[in-house]
């Protein structure tokens, strides 16, 4: 989606975009059925409705918080740059994931 903004013809732009859109709703839609299997799988039955409150609300403060700092950061740094920073930030998370017991947890027997 960065390199969207490049001269380049109107339909390849939209092209680019559409691309774009496309592999975030798949990244999205496979990364909350794994992050919800993964957190029913590590959190006893009794604290499930806890847990699971506590992330939502946390992730609405943080998006309420974030949101409105981030397009700030856009307007006064620019949006193409925001979206590299944010990019980078994934891959960094992505990375730390990877590193950690997190892909080899097995259900109790």
């Amino acid at each position: 989606m960065v390199v969207a903004g490049e001269p380049a013809s109107f339909a390849a732009t939209i092209a680019l975009l559409m691309l774009g859109q496309g592999l975030y709703g798949l990244a999205m839609g496979m990364s909350n059925s794994h992050e919800m299997s993964y957190r029913q799988l590590v959190t006893p039955d009794e604290l499930q409705a806890r847990t699971n409150t506590t992330l939502r609300a946390i992730n609405r403060a943080v998006i309420v918080v974030v949101a409105p700092i981030a397009g700030l950061l856009a307007d006064a740094v620019g949006v193409r740059p925001m979206l590299v920073v944010a990019a980078v930030t994934f891959a960094l998370v992505a990375a730390g994931l990877a590193v950690t017991p997190f892909r080899n947890v097995r259900a109790p027997v």
